[in-house]
């Protein structure tokens, strides 16, 4: 897993200049056939560091699809359903886990491990293919928003500029924090529920799910009441999910032994709901500051950065853990990241959007 990270974080950037330059249905193509092909290579490996070059090396076709499938989404879905679009994309990779989950065990007992990723690397290649013939671009002429005449006052935007402003930034490190608290609190949640909580380790378990899967749900209604309820603005909901998750992180600081069950599974829906849920708000808000001619270059940059803060914040929680022999302190450390993640929003202008 940290093999296929580290190659999907090392094609971010240049896969998102790519889809600008030569566009979406390329992209899709090349990440998902470089990504099947190695995959489906695993079926050959004999040593485990094979197997770590190969997921490094599929990994940098699933880069590709990040910038391609984002961008493709802000491309053509209009401002009050741009959210939810995302939201719903964002989605698909929890329910790409939960299928592999519940199927690819069955087949490794049934004909081996080898054959479950010759068979997913053969769909990865198939549905390549098939995104590249059935992919169209949205017509040139028409601004999806407006359904009138596009202009094109984009064209002398440069990447330099956007970086230039202190906006894109201020969203890019809100989303390293966000990320930080997100997979810190997920890597350890099980083991927290069991040394702390003292809970079995099957209750530790559905804990842990309950949390996914109400992040899953929280991307889709935080789409949703974007887009609706809040007419397009992102800001105010992505500060609103980002401090309901610093307020409680500082609930679980508190929490011991005998806490109740059902206050526990309540704070995981909200935690999983904020913590988790705020990504596609994230993506949404700076591909619109990027623009639709940049996007691609600008969320490959951001996902970079999430990424970033996803790999360094499991072992920095777990090494807090280990050093003060409390959870408290490494919960401590996450609810500080989710207060900065907040303060950096508030500075945040939203008419800086370019879409």
């Amino acid at each position: 897993m940290s093999a296929a990270a580290f190659g999907y974080m090392l094609t971010l950037i240049p896969a998102g200049w790519l889809v600008d330059k030569v566009g979406i249905r390329w992209l899709l193509l090349v990440g998902e056939v470089i990504g099947g092909i190695f995959v489906a290579s695993m079926f050959t490996v004999t040593t485990f560091t094979q197997g770590l070059v190969l997921m490094g090396l599929a990994g940098l076709g699933m880069g590709c699809l990040m910038p391609s499938t984002t961008k493709a989404v802000l491309e053509w879905f209009p401002l009050k359903e741009r959210a939810t679009a995302m939201g719903v994309k964002q989605t698909a990779l929890n329910v790409g886990g939960i299928i592999t989950a519940t199927t690819l065990p069955a087949v490794a007992l049934a004909v081996g491990w080898r054959y479950g990723f010759l068979g997913l690397g053969f769909i990865a290649v198939v549905i390549g293919v098939v995104s590249f013939v059935l992919y169209k671009p949205p017509p040139q002429d028409v601004n999806p928003v407006t359904a009138k005449p596009a202009v094109d006052s984009e064209a002398q935007v440069s990447v330099r500029e956007i970086f230039r402003g202190r906006e894109i930034w201020l969203v890019m490190f809100a989303g390293f924090f966000m990320a930080f608290v997100e997979f810190s609190a997920m890597a350890h949640f099980v083991l927290y529920s069991e040394e702390v909580l003292l809970l079995p380790v099957i209750t530790a378990g559905f804990l842990l799910a309950s949390l996914e899967g109400s992040g899953a749900f929280g991307r889709l209604l935080s789409g949703l009441v974007s887009d609706r309820l809040w007419h397009g603005k992102r800001k105010g909901l992505f500060i609103l999910m980002s401090g309901i998750t610093a307020a409680v992180g500082l609930v679980f600081v508190f929490l011991g032994p005998g806490s109740s069950l059902g206050v526990i599974v309540l704070l995981c829906l909200i935690l999983g709901f904020a913590g988790i849920g705020w990504a596609g708000l994230y993506l949404t808000l700076v591909g619109e500051m990027a623009g639709k001619k940049l996007a691609g270059t600008v969320t490959g940059m951001a996902a970079t950065i999430t990424i970033i803060g996803s790999i360094t914040g499991p072992p920095i929680f777990g090494h807090l853990v280990d050093i003060t022999g409390s959870y408290r302190i490494a919960w401590q450390l996450l609810v500080l990241m989710a207060v900065i993640a907040t303060a950096l929003l508030v500075f945040v202008r939203e008419g800086k959007r370019r879409m």
